[in-house]
């Protein structure tokens, strides 16, 4: 091995893979050319031709031992199709990949799998498709079934298994062929909770030996958990590579690009408080910023600033961070009061705080006149996504007008590192004496 290639695990160079979607009557003849090609091993000599579907697109990535990256996108982007080649199970149009270590893959599933054979039986044959003797697999057939929690199912063909059991029983298997790159594309999503949580303990250990780990998924939460780093693929090209916090903020900024179907919505006025914080309930979309208000003055501008001042929409559970927006003045306000309310997607308000409650002065607008205000807050909330709303209000004669609201102005997502759970994080510090 050169000197160069000792610390890599993966090379991949100028990655394309392209399909034919013209049908010609030659179509049957070159399946066979690329068969012969697959059993022979021979290269591709493909070129790309105008009728083609690109689903990669020059992909190019030096991939260290010991990294562990996130691999994030819309469906459609290239992102199973890149980890099947990686994993030798497809081959690129253009382009190389070399690996340097034993690959384990949990792709497709149910994939190496087959239906009529018992689990046990497929416990042999997985085994021994990657790379495991019969006594080897002998040797770790009961930890193999304790770790897969399916019991007596063992016994029973895999057609009858859920999917659920299915991916138990094939990370169970890779998990004992102890590879030195281990690929997982979104198959942990079926499992159930306990079992991902045994699952998210093995990679968090298998990531602390020094071994190299590539994720697929579409729960951003375990791509910032288990992910040192991140690529986004977007339309088969890779769009952006940094840490899983930049590129998960990149994501949802192509996402929110992207068309979305309304969603009920469900704003609560239980808390009285909430008089300032919300108007009357209505109807309009959850995902889709609702304007009231305006005449006297308007909120021209809200945004999300992290801890080193720099516009983002993904906040680390337990970071600073501050909700600022710019209100421009029509006509005389006097002491308005201003407001920020935080709620989750199904309308629950989580955090609520305005100028009033919080006893913060305030100086009157006038026509013209420009405010900005900050909302400088904590994110002790748990992962997932949330929803910021902004308001300016005034009393008026002891009753509250409402100048202007923007509901769910901004989509924010948090990200947690501790592997806690819930609405919150209290952070909690644990201590423990025998």
């Amino acid at each position: 091995m050169k000197k160069e290639e000792q610390d890599l695990s993966i090379c991949i160079e100028g990655v394309t893979k392209t399909y034919c979607l013209k049908k010609t009557s030659l179509a049957g003849r070159n399946r066979g050319k690329s068969l012969i090609r697959a059993l022979f091993n021979k290269k591709s000599s493909q070129k790309i031709k105008e009728n083609d579907f690109c689903a990669l697109r020059n992909i190019s990535l030096r991939i260290l031992k010991g990294d562990s990256l996130g691999i994030i996108g819309l469906n459609g982007s290239g992102k199973s199709t890149l980890l099947q080649i990686i994993a030798g199970t497809l081959r690129p149009t253009l382009g190389k990949v070399k690996s340097f270590g034993s690959i384990g893959a949990l792709l497709e599933l149910g994939s190496g799998f087959n239906p009529d054979f018992t689990g046990k039986e497929n416990i042999y044959l997985n085994g021994k498709i990657h790379g495991m003797n019969p006594e080897e697999v002998e040797q770790k057939y009961d930890s193999i079934t304790t770790f897969s929690g399916i019991g007596d199912f063992v016994n029973q063909p895999v057609r009858t298994y859920s999917s659920g059991m299915v991916v138990r029983l094939a990370f169970s298997v890779i998990a004992h062929t102890d590879p030195d790159i281990l690929i997982i594309d979104e198959a942990l999503s079926v499992g159930d909770v306990r079992f991902q949580a045994k699952c998210f303990s093995f990679l968090e250990s298998f990531r602390e030996k020094g071994k190299t780990l590539l994720f697929v998924s579409h729960d951003l939460n375990s791509i910032a958990r288990l992910c040192s780093s991140a690529i986004l693929l977007n339309k088969g090209q890779i769009h952006s590579a940094g840490t899983p916090k930049e590129m998960i903020n990149q994501y949802s900024k192509i996402v929110s690009e992207e068309p979305h179907l309304p969603e009920e919505d469900s704003r609560s006025n239980d808390d009285p408080a909430s008089e300032l914080l919300n108007d009357e309930q209505n109807n309009e979309s959850a995902n889709d910023e609702f304007n009231y208000g305006g005449d006297k003055a308007e909120i021209t501008s809200c945004q999300i600033l992290n801890e080193q001042n720099i516009e983002t929409t993904v906040v680390s559970s337990g970071e600073n961070f501050v909700a600022r927006f710019s209100v421009q003045g029509k006509s005389f306000v006097e002491n308005p009061i201003y407001a920020v309310t935080i709620r989750d997607p199904k309308g629950q308000q989580v955090y609520g705080q305005n100028t009033h409650f919080s006893k913060t002065p305030t100086e009157s607008l006038g026509n013209g006149d420009q405010a900005i205000i900050e909302f400088k807050l904590k994110a002790n909330l748990g992962e997932g996504k949330y929803l910021l709303s902004f308001g300016v209000t005034q009393f008026k004669n002891d009753d509250l007008e409402v100048i202007h609201r923007r509901y769910d102005a901004l989509e924010f997502q948090v990200v947690n590192s501790d592997g806690s759970f819930g609405i919150s994080n209290c952070f909690a510090k644990i201590n423990f004496e025998k």
